[in-house]
């Protein structure tokens, strides 16, 4: 595979140094593509698809003003509201896109008590849930009401250490955390479960915080790391630890880039992972799935034994020299088109698949 650049968006601003910066409308449920979302300090920059560098004088630009430092922001459809959610150090914040990206939803995460200083960590369910995780852990839940209004609906506290992203596929959510440690939860008439959690990789004077995660179109957890490490789990593989959470055993793992993965982005209907870093390289990756099957020789049980096999393959890769890369995603939903953004860069980079 072999992508090109296409073209460069501009941004009224520059782009912060927060991972996974950059927001994409690809909602299969929209009709055209509003556009890409930038976070700016305390600002989110929201531009048009058409904001190229040769026009981008004529093409009009948001600028929502929240106050507070921004820490990740996520298109979604909650009922039937286009969104645009933004957590900050003040909570959470949501917008109608429809109205002119009014703000029509605000909850205030901070509590001293409980050690809630600000919220991070964003994962939507099929335009019904929405999860934001927070600095002590915790994870809430909101939803629509009866009058399509989002309200609070549950909190529960599945990590001991600040929540650094989620996602989501299915009733499936996975979320990871500054101590490096990745919980899978599902979600039922709008409360959280937990499933299984990982093991914290290394020993406690060298252990890598969680920086990304990513759900695959078949449901695989990919989680990058500050180490420039990606490990893969499977949740419907678990190791059953007795009294304890059952354990998510390790897939695979990549190792990807040389410094953070600060962003990740999996394409929604092919087996391709995107990756960026602060070492200046963009990766795309090839997820293949296969079946391994074991004859069980125990004459008490003759059935097989059958185990998932993922293999991971680098498909594409490109380093742009002295960039440090906070975040890509993919435009389109096949994986031809992705973006990626810069620290401290005015511009959105966009590549397309060359066509042979």
């Amino acid at each position: 595979m072999l992508y090109s650049k296409e073209k460069q968006i501009f941004v009224k601003g520059t782009v912060s140094a927060v991972t996974n910066n950059v927001a994409v409308n690809v909602s299969k449920y929209q009709k055209t593509l509003h556009g890409f979302a930038v976070i700016d300090r305390q600002s989110v920059h929201v531009v048009g698809t058409e904001n190229s560098v040769d026009n981008a004088a004529d093409v009009l630009q948001y600028c929502l003003d929240t106050k507070t430092d921004v820490t990740q922001i996520l298109w979604c459809t909650l009922g039937y509201i286009n969104c645009l959610v933004v957590t900050c150090s003040e909570g959470l914040i949501i917008y109608d896109c429809d109205k002119q990206f009014k703000r029509i939803y605000t909850h205030n995460c901070e509590d001293k008590s409980m050690k809630e200083k600000y919220a991070k960590g964003i994962a939507a369910f099929e335009c019904t849930y929405l999860c934001v995780g927070n600095s002590n852990g915790a994870i809430r839940v909101f939803g629509p009401d009866e009058d399509g209004q989002v309200v609070f609906l549950d909190r529960k506290l599945f990590h001991g250490a600040p929540i650094t992203d989620m996602s989501s596929y299915k009733h499936n959510l996975v979320s990871c955390d500054e101590s490096g440690c990745t919980v899978l939860s599902q979600i039922d008439c709008g409360e959280l479960m937990i499933i299984a959690r990982s093991k914290i990789f290394g020993g406690l004077s060298f252990r890598h915080p969680c920086t990304t995660t990513e759900m695959t179109r078949v449901g695989l957890m990919a989680v990058g790391y500050g180490c420039g490490t990606i490990r893969m789990f499977d949740p419907t593989v678990k190791l059953i630890n007795g009294d304890a959470e059952d354990e998510l055993p390790m897939m695979v793992q990549i190792s990807a880039h040389a410094r953070c993965v600060t962003s990740m982005s999996a394409a929604k209907d092919a087996d391709l992972l995107l990756s960026v870093s602060e070492d200046s390289w963009i990766r795309v990756w090839k997820i293949s799935s296969t079946v391994i099957i074991i004859m069980n020789t125990n004459i008490f049980c003759k059935l097989p034994t059958i185990l998932p096999f993922q293999t991971v393959t680098l498909v594409y890769c490109y380093m742009k020299e002295d960039t440090m890369f906070v975040g890509c995603q993919f435009i389109t939903r096949n994986g031809s088109k992705f973006c990626t953004t810069a620290y401290d860069s005015p511009y959105i980079t966009c590549y397309t698949l060359n066509q042979l």
